[in-house]
């Protein structure tokens, strides 16, 4: 099975997914094989969701862990501000 796990994460190299972008990252800190196993352990806690849920997947993309990041220190600041005493209102302009 680990075997399978591991050819299915080789088969995503080249896309722009989620599992791929995890085997990069990984791959980048501790090396190829550690990003292979960590991305084929990624893939089958996916397929295990999907068994045990019944829900059909669906892609979160190539960025969502950046995503999830950025709206996670920006809640965490609000947060912060709050705790200081502020008050924040969300504006309708968007910034870069």
């Amino acid at each position: 099975m680990k075997t399978m796990a591991v050819e299915c994460v080789l088969a995503t190299s080249r896309q722009n997914n989620r599992i791929a972008s995890h085997r990069k990252r990984i791959s980048k800190r501790q090396g190829k094989m550690k990003g292979r196993i960590a991305s084929a352990h990624l893939l089958l806690t996916i397929a295990y969701n999907i068994l045990k849920t019944g829900e059909p997947y669906h892609e979160l993309g190539s960025n969502y862990l950046e995503e999830k990041q950025k709206n996670n220190k920006e809640l965490k600041m609000i947060e912060y501000l709050k705790k200081k005493g502020y008050t924040i209102a969300p504006s309708k302009q968007q910034t870069a």
